[in-house]
């Protein structure tokens, strides 16, 4: 029977008659009479509230204890019922809370209705008690559920969109709509989502979608740019979505942003690699062989690992006035081993030696601290990085450089893996030069040992025809042979291969530290020259400290080194500069010093000494050199 066929009831006649009706319903039901007292309940009535009231007289309801909603108590007197027997009008659909002795609680929707006799007047009323309470909590937990969903969907960092079977997109949260540049959702709707994607991403999306539609999902990877330019690459899931009869109806599609995830894989490979670079190259380092083989192998190695399609090693010159491309990968055909970089601020290599720390250009065509030289142009070089590589004496040994021909921009860990591989090769070169030299060393000794007691004789007989005491010429003889002496030791130093012009006029005039300003690159010479010209130095440096800026207190001597080039031919000129000279003075020209210098200068090494007294005295020294 139903509520309303219950609610119809006319007299109590009927209500007898439709008990077996009453009693067999699942749904509470009870009567009263128009007290409010009651006079039926059914089983269910029973079930509901735990207990059997007492017919006749318990009055509106039979529950332990009611409560609104809320929880607050709701008296028996102000029931449903009892508004329903007072009022005579029906109540429909009213939810309340009923509680049983044990506490336990149910939700429950009340309907009471009056019971009218034939002639109209209402002799009680009969309620309809409907236990809702896991219907309402079902609702509540699917509410909760929405709500997570939407929570979910409002805060996840994933593209969730639902779309048509032809990719019409018809949802999408707001992770999406940041993703495409959308203000609104609604900004997004009706946009096809095949559409997103290049045409070769677009491929792989529609198969993506045929897969789903086959065996209920289908996923791809693509690279998608949005209106600002920016390149982000994502992980695309397709799931086909069914109606109640199984019907495909569209897609739920989850796109995972995983440029990031990319970047880390990418540098953690990346890192592998260099580490195995590493490993090589030192390898390389200390296994036979020349040390120009090793120089090819290690910068091809530096390119791959790089990822550059130009890479090179610049040794520094022995005259200082340029790099040579030595070792490189990508340069045109025949510039290895013959193309120059020049060494001064215009061109990268250059001022990569006159900074500390790595050099690194994103763009050469917006570069200010240098303009590039041509061989960086004429390559199309845009972006790269360069290292200076450390020598076997205060002068570097060059520069090692990578380039690319597109825009580029090196981190942190590609500068410190091309820093390491400068002190690979600098380390290498040490021991190639360590091994050249001992080599070089023993020869020279045997070679130079019946010479040096030749020239320490001449020396010996010359400084005592010119002296006028034994004394005097014991002084001049101890003083020169102490100049060979260190001369002799600092080229020994390098195995008497070449030695540093800086480094020479350091050491021949330590006794006068501060008196003296040198200026000039940090040209390297052969050992023979270099040891004459210690001889050369000191004797200028004995003149000046008698008649020259060293006699006084407060006097300097200027040195400066240039190479020039004559008829196609170097030339190593020195000049030295007395900034004062006392008014009575020799003329420096006429003593045993004036004439080692003119011999070892004109006679021995084919140069060329000039002299000048005026405004004061300066000496300068033209020595050929060997070309390049």
């Amino acid at each position: 029977m139903s509520q309303t066929m219950v609610s119809r009831l006319s007299d109590r006649a009927g209500l007898e008659t439709s008990r077996p009706l009453l009693d067999a319903m699942a749904s509470a039901v009870y009567t009263t009479d128009r007290n409010g007292i009651i006079t039926y309940f059914n089983p269910a009535a029973v079930t509901l509230w735990g207990r059997e009231p007492e017919l006749g007289v318990t009055q509106w309801c039979g529950s332990f204890v009611m409560r609104h909603l809320d929880g607050t108590p709701l008296a028996h007197e102000d029931c449903p019922m009892a508004v329903c027997v007072k009022t005579g009008e029906p109540v429909c659909n009213q939810e309340i809370l009923v509680e049983r002795l044990d506490g336990a609680r149910r939700h429950v929707r009340i309907s009471p209705r009056p019971i009218r006799d034939g002639a109209g007047q209402m002799v009680g009323a009969i309620n309809t008690v409907d236990d809702i309470t896991e219907q309402r909590q079902s609702e509540r937990d699917r509410d909760t559920s929405n709500q997570l969903t939407q929570s979910i969907l409002r805060n996840s960092k994933d593209c969730i969109k639902l779309l048509d079977l032809d990719g019409t997109l018809r949802s999408i949260n707001p992770c999406g709509c940041s993703s495409l540049e959308l203000s609104s959702q609604e900004d997004a709707l009706g946009m096809n989502y095949f559409d997103f994607w290049q045409p070769v991403d677009r491929e792989a999306a529609i198969a993506a979608a045929q897969s789903a539609r086959q065996t209920g999902s289908g996923r791809f990877t693509a690279d998608f740019v949005n209106n600002s330019g920016k390149l982000t690459t994502w992980d695309e899931m397709l799931s086909l979505i069914n109606d109640a009869e199984g019907t495909p109806t569209g897609y739920l599609v989850i796109s995972r942003d995983i440029t990031a995830d990319l970047r880390k894989a990418r540098e953690k490979t990346r890192q592998l690699a260099q580490q195995k670079a590493l490993t090589e190259i030192g390898a390389l380092a200390l296994a036979e062989g020349s040390f120009q083989a090793f120089m090819d192998k290690t910068i091809a190695r530096v390119a791959e690992v790089l990822e550059v399609p130009l890479a090179k090693i610049l040794p520094f010159a022995d005259q200082a006035d340029h790099l040579l491309l030595a070792a490189g990968v990508g340069w045109k055909e025949g510039l290895i081993g013959k193309a120059r970089v020049g060494v001064g601020l215009e061109s990268q290599a250059g001022y990569t030696l006159s900074v500390e720390g790595p050099v690194v250009v994103s763009d050469l065509q917006a570069e200010t601290r240098f303009n590039g030289p041509p061989l960086l142009h004429d390559h199309g070089v845009r972006g790269g990085m360069s290292v200076t590589i450390a020598g076997t004496t205060s002068r570097p040994f060059g520069v090692i450089g990578v380039h690319d021909t597109r825009l580029r921009e090196f981190d942190e860990g590609q500068v410190a893996f091309l820093q390491t591989v400068a002190n690979l090769i600098a380390s290498c070169h040490r021991q190639h030069e360590s091994a050249k030299q001992q080599t070089l060393l023993v020869r020279e000794i045997a070679h130079r040992s019946g010479n040096m007691l030749q020239v320490v004789t001449s020396i010996f007989n010359q400084t005592v025809r010119n002296s006028e005491s034994l004394t005097e010429a014991k002084g001049k003889f101890e003083q020169r042979l102490g100049q060979m002496s260190k001369s002799n030791l600092l080229i020994s130093k390098n195995g008497w291969t070449k030695c540093s012009v800086r480094d020479l006029v350091a050491h021949t005039l330590e006794l006068f530290q501060g008196r003296f300003d040198v200026s000039g690159r940090d040209v390297v010479l052969s050992a023979d020259l270099c040891f004459d010209l210690g001889l050369v130095l000191h004797e200028l440096a004995t003149n000046s400290s008698k008649y020259g800026a060293f006699a006084g207190d407060d006097g300097k001597v200027s040195l400066h080194w240039r190479i020039e080039t004559h008829a196609d031919k170097p030339e190593f000129v020195l000049t030295w500069s007395d900034g004062k000279r006392q008014p009575v003075s020799p003329v420096p020209s006429t003593g045993f010093g004036a004439k080692l210098i003119h011999q070892l200068v004109e006679s021995k090494w084919r140069g060329k000494v000039t002299t000048e007294m005026e405004p004061s005295f300066s000496c300068r020294l033209s020595l050929p050199l060997p070309s390049s």
